[in-house]
Order: C-alpha cells, then sequence, then structure tokens
C-alpha cells in the first residue's frame, strides 16, 4: 500500500510540474527522470554547498554513460520517489546490465580504481582532513561526450557496419564508443596544466598539507611547495603558456609513455624508485624529448626557482641583477630629468616644431636650440 501511495505522488507530481523535455534518445525505464529532468531539482546542503540533481536528456544521450542505468551505480536506491541519499556513488561500482566483451563478465572500474587508491592520489570518496583535498575520480572525469562535433556517426561507415552486423542502431552505439577510444583524446598541454593548477597552485591546500607533514614528521617532495609556480618560471612553462604542443607538460614527466592512460592513474612521488621522475628513471625521461639526455643532463632542473631555501644562486643571482638593473634605469630617468630641469632654467620651451622640440630665442634671431 505504501509503495502505490509513493508512485501515485510521483505521478501527480509529474502531471502537475508538465513534461518538459523532448523525447529521450536514451531508455529510461525506471522512470528516474519523471524528476530529474527538471532544472529546478536540487537543494543547498548542510554545510552550504549547492547541489544540482538536474539531468539534461538531450546531453546524456550523447555521453559515455548513456546505456548505463541509473540503478547500476545508485544501487542504493530500493523505490521511488526515493529516500534522502547519504551514501553516495562510488566509481568502482560493478554494471550488471552491462558486460565486458571481453570477459562476459559486469564492467567495472574497479581495476583502475585500485590502481588509483594506491597512487599519491588516492582516497576515499568520502575523505575527512587534509585526504579531502586530493581529487577523485570525477575531479578529473566529467562523463564527457562521444564526439562533441557530430549528432550521428557518418552514413557510409554506418552502411559499411550493416553489411555484416545488420542493426543499424548497434552500429551507430559502438561506432560512437570504439571512434571515440581511438580518437586522441587526451587533454592539451595547457588544459593539463590548467587541471594539475587547480590543486597546487592552491596557496591554502598547500599550507595546510605543510602543516600536517610537519607535525606528523612525513617527507613531502621538495618541490611541493611550488611545483606549478616554478613550472611556470621553466622554459616548459612558458612556451606551453603561449600554445607550443611540443613541450612537456606535468604528465608527460610523472606519468610513464608505457600505457599512458593507465599510468596516469597511479602517479607516485619523485622519491619512489618507480616514478617516471626519481633519480634511478630520470634519464630515460628526459630522452623522452631531449634523445641526447644523458646523467648530467638529467641533473639540470625542470622546475626552477629563485627562492633562497630552493635555489641560493639563482635567488642571489636575480638579486644582484634586479638591483643593477633597477639603478641604472633610475639614473637614466635621473639623468634625463635633471638635462630637462636644467634647459627650463635656461629659458628653453618645449615644442615640437620644425623636427625639434626645443625651443628659445637667440641673439642670432635662432629660435632652435642648436
Amino acid at each position: 500500500m505504501e509503495m502505490l501511495i509513493r508512485w501515485c505522488v510521483a505521478g501527480m507530481l509529474s502531471l502537475f510540474l508538465g513534461y518538459a523535455g523532448a523525447a529521450l534518445a536514451f531508455e529510461d525505464d525506471e522512470a528516474c527522470l519523471m524528476c530529474h529532468k527538471y532544472p529546478k531539482m536540487g537543494r543547498v546542503t548542510e554545510d552550504g554547498l549547492q547541489k544540482t540533481y538536474y539531468i539534461m536528456p538531450n546531453v546524456f544521450s550523447k555521453t559515455v554513460h548513456r546505456n548505463v542505468p541509473c540503478r547500476d551505480c545508485h544501487s542504493y536506491i530500493k523505490e521511488l520517489p526515493h529516500k534522502p541519499v547519504t551514501e553516495g556513488v562510488t566509481c568502482n561500482a560493478e554494471c550488471h546490465s552491462i558486460k565486458n566483451p571481453a570477459t562476459g563478465k559486469p564492467f567495472s572500474h574497479k581495476p583502475i580504481y585500485d590502481a588509483f587508491k594506491k597512487s599519491v592520489h588516492g582516497r576515499e570518496k568520502i575523505a575527512k582532513g587534509n585526504d579531502a583535498d586530493k581529487p577523485y575520480c570525477v575531479n578529473c572525469h566529467t562523463n564527457p561526450l562521444y564526439n562533441a562535433k557530430e549528432d550521428k556517426p557518418p552514413k557510409h561507415i554506418i552502411d559499411r557496419c550493416v553489411v555484416c552486423h545488420e542493426d543499424a542502431k548497434f552500429a551507430e552505439k559502438w561506432y560512437n564508443h570504439t571512434s571515440r577510444r581511438i580518437r586522441e583524446v587526451k587533454r592539451s598541454s595547457q588544459e593539463i596544466v590548467a587541471m594539475c593548477s587547480s590543486c597546487h597552485a592552491d596557496k591554502q591546500m598547500l599550507d595546510r598539507h605543510q602543516q600536517a607533514a610537519k607535525e606528523e614528521g612525513r617527507e613531502l617532495g621538495r618541490k611541493f611547495p611550488f611545483a606549478i609556480e616554478s613550472y611556470e618560471e621553466s622554459f616548459h612553462g612558458k612556451v606551453t603558456k603561449y600554445g607550443n604542443t611540443k613541450a612537456a607538460n606535468c604528465l608527460d614527466c610523472h606519468a610513464k609513455t608505457v600505457n599512458y592512460y593507465l599510468s596516469v592513474h597511479e602517479l607516485l612521488p619523485s622519491r619512489d624508485p618507480n616514478s617516471p621522475v626519481s633519480a634511478e628513471n630520470r634519464v630515460e625521461t628526459c630522452k623522452q624529448c631531449h634523445v641526447r639526455a644523458d646523467k648530467n643532463y638529467a641533473e639540470l632542473d625542470p622546475h626552477p626557482t629563485s627562492k633562497r631555501e630552493d635555489n641560493p644562486f639563482k635567488h642571489y643571482a636575480e638579486l644582484i641583477y634586479t638591483i643593477v638593473g633597477d639603478s641604472v634605469l633610475l639614473l637614466l630617468v635621473g639623468m634625463a630629468a635633471f638635462e630637462t630641469w636644467g634647459r627650463l632654467r635656461d629659458g628653453v620651451s618645449w615644442r615640437f616644431r620644425d623636427g625639434s622640440s626645443w625651443w628659445r630665442r637667440t641673439r642670432r634671431n635662432s629660435n632652435r636650440l642648436p
């Protein structure tokens, strides 16, 4: 009886609000969009954060999760309308409605999730303390579109697929999936630097982790407090900023090129011997771009900084050059001001005429200052 009442309430709510959207391009067998299709769906949490539960059908229908039923991830929902959600979704759940064609088992992100948990970024979804500063899966993965520039696959490709596979809908579905995976879908260097900067350039976050490490006696990377700042000072950072796509970005050095898409989830601190930027592997990492790099070359600092505690020589060299440069500039401005004052004292006026800007009347009736 209670379930019947809930369904009646949901039906009345839907009729009251009216239909707000075009026909769906994906199956919604459990009627989740009866409520979640409305833009006003959301709330403000006890912490003052705004949460939105609105699903845009026309956008979701083109994402990589379009064929995953809602309750494959939101498995804790047992009734409709459902009770307040307290658990949330984790990315290691099995998709019981989607089978892995290679194994025939329910598809799951658990293997890559386990690799992420062992990395320097590893954390639980609901994390406390400084672990909450680390990125979770959804910080980097935002349910991207299959092919944003294409509404439908090219007809000549589908025509070829259906010769054997016969079902055009099947061919369109798998074209969207495989074409996105085959295409180059890495972020650009500028996007990667921006993504890493969202955390590593956060001064308050850096201070929290430094203080916690000091209290716990843990070791942080030497460049951790100013990794982004020093990268932007480097040659790599400067040319990347102006659009160069060949210079190294953060992941070119900190992730292995062998199986790159797995390695970006397994980032390790530089003191770990398995890290690409550890002392043991640094030469090979440099050789990815600088083919003649050797041990001496790898000693060059890829994160140059003028901080005294990190690089005293560069710090004092820049200080000396700054003092000398500012002094010379000040002297030049002072000389120009002194000369101007002298001319004004001698009755010379400033006017632009016949190619000269300083004029005065002379005994020879020449108004131009020689």
